[in-house]
């Protein structure tokens, strides 16, 4: 009775071939399935797009982070803005919604490097756009980090929940990460045009 699958690995398209038989395989035997999956920006195509739509793949998720060069390097993200933006067009015209997500309170961050996080990201337009804070769990290398230096504000676990500054960078403060968190859901969602796509969506 399953309908809906979604595919939490985050580069669920880097096997292209692996990819495509799984969609070949989806129509010859007409499972009625949508689904979903996460993907990188390098690693989609018009043909691959093309059968992913007709195998009943309805949305992909990017994880773009952030739109600021310095921030991507102290994160280890190697991310060409570029080609992330012809990569969302490649997959809305595809027929498919993507859903971008961004991180804010990485290290190195400033107020600056975050408002142009949120201008690419209207720019960028996608279907969705999950703005988080950025959370360093125990195990990461973020974590270790930050608590050798001292930028942990809690080990409370309850606040570590991607919509609250755990760090104290030395860069900006936990007030300024929670108050452009709230800018940017703010700024996104309600632009003129995005409440206009959404219109028309819901007449189709």
């Amino acid at each position: 009775g399953i309908r809906e699958v979604s595919f939490y690995d985050d580069t669920f398209t880097i096997y292209k071939q692996n990819v495509m038989r799984f969609c070949e395989l989806i129509v010859e035997r007409g499972i009625d399935l949508t689904w979903s999956c996460f993907a990188r920006t390098d690693c989609v195509s018009p043909s691959l797009l093309r059968e992913m739509k007709r195998a009943g793949c309805h949305q992909i998720l990017f994880g773009v982070e952030s739109a600021d060069p310095v921030i991507l390097r102290n994160i280890d993200k190697p991310i060409n803005l570029d080609l992330t933006k012809k990569a969302v067009r490649m997959v809305q015209n595809a027929g498919i919604a993507v859903r971008a997500a961004f991180m804010f309170g990485n290290p190195g961050e400033t107020v600056g490097t975050m408002r142009r996080t949120i201008d690419f990201a209207k720019e960028l337009d996608p279907d969705i756009a999950l703005f988080n804070i950025t959370t360093p769990y125990p195990g990461t290398k973020m974590f270790d980090w930050a608590h050798r230096n001292g930028h942990l504000r809690t080990l409370d676990w309850n606040d570590y929940d991607l919509a609250n500054s755990v760090l104290e960078l030395p860069t900006v403060s936990s007030s300024d990460i929670n108050r452009m968190y709230k800018v940017a859901y703010r700024e996104f969602y309600f632009r003129p045009r995005f409440i206009l796509r959404q219109v028309k969506a819901l007449q189709s």
